[in-house]
């Protein structure tokens, strides 16, 4: 059976289907324009040079549909750095030898539910507060704190629910199988992606937060802050190891 290559815009990623095995590169869509994010190879297409067929037929399709490029996928952007015929495609300002932004998926307990993370965590640490404690049954809670527009919903958002016990955190769940899959903190214009869940992701905590509501003590050199850090909107004040 041949390869067929097509544009899944409801699943937002360019697919080669190799005789039922699907490879594909994800995207971001904007009116003139696409970001492509991510490139995924099942390993039973390995060696076979399907990724190198996949990138040259999604850049084409980039080019037929008259799209300004943007790339966050290492493996296009290498792809291009080596087909050099691609680079008029890219937008005003994008290099293609410049670095990309790392990127990480995340989903909850039954798969139904995807998010993405772009970019660099503002902060990482652990919350010790009575709501986290609540809400993942569990002394402590890593997080991982992302700029709004670094995260992005990439499947399943019928099924994210939201629950709010007070103005400062809307946690966000799947409706299906209640897998917890991250919390939005309006007032920080932040969005705490749950570090255990980010596939790839090294979890480096800077800090401890919310230590007054401790249930163990950690010992291990890090801050420890009574609620907040004050660029957070806590008091800064500290407490010992």
């Amino acid at each position: 059976m041949p390869e067929a290559f097509r544009d899944n815009e409801e699943r937002e990623r360019f697919e080669l289907d190799v005789d039922g095995p699907i490879a594909f590169v994800t995207y971001r869509k904007t009116e003139g324009a696409i970001t492509l994010v991510h490139t995924e190879v099942p390993p039973e297409l390995g060696g076979r040079g399907i990724g190198s067929k996949l990138g040259r037929a999604t850049l084409d399709a980039v080019r037929a549909q008259g799209r300004k490029l943007s790339v966050e996928c290492d493996f296009i952007r290498n792809f291009m750095r080596k087909e050099s015929g691609y680079n008029d495609l890219l937008a005003d300002g994008e290099d293609a030898d410049a670095e990309p932004q790392a990127s990480y998926r995340a989903g909850c307990f039954c798969g139904a539910v995807e998010v993405e993370v772009t970019g660099k965590a503002m902060f990482a640490g652990y919350c010790h507060c009575a709501d986290c404690q609540a809400w993942s049954a569990a002394p402590i809670n890593a997080f991982s704190l992302w700029k709004s527009d670094g995260v992005r919903i990439t499947r399943g958002e019928a099924e994210l629910g939201t629950f709010n016990k007070t103005e400062h955190s809307y946690r966000k769940f799947c409706k299906r199988c209640g897998g917890h899959v991250m919390t939005e903190h309006p007032r920080m214009r932040l969005i705490d992606v749950y570090a255990n869940l980010l596939k790839g992701y090294q979890h480096q905590p800077t800090l401890h937060a919310n230590y007054a509501s401790k249930m163990v003590s950690v010992r291990d050199g890090l801050p420890k802050y009574a609620d907040l850090p004050a660029e957070l909107g806590g008091s800064g004040e500290m407490l010992p190891d």
